[in-house]
């Protein structure tokens, strides 16, 4: 049977933070090369446009990570 440890939920998480802010980096270049606004300005701004989504966020991922992580 399949057992799902805090330690491998943790790093499937970080994984995929870090592939998005890769691929995030990597469209920054791509517009900068092309003299085009860059994708985190759009992020920065829905950001700014929607502050109670953001935080609702921010306190479902502060919730998860306690909640594997409490002892």
């Amino acid at each position: 049977m399949l057992q799902i440890s805090p330690g491998a939920v943790l790093s499937l998480i970080v994984t995929f933070f870090v592939g998005v802010i890769f691929v995030m980096m990597v469209s920054e270049t791509i517009a900068l090369g092309k003299r085009q606004d860059p994708i985190t300005n759009l992020i920065r701004s829905v950001v700014r446009a929607y502050p109670r989504f953001s935080y609702v966020v921010a306190v479902v991922i502060g919730m998860l990570l306690g909640h594997l992580f409490w002892p």
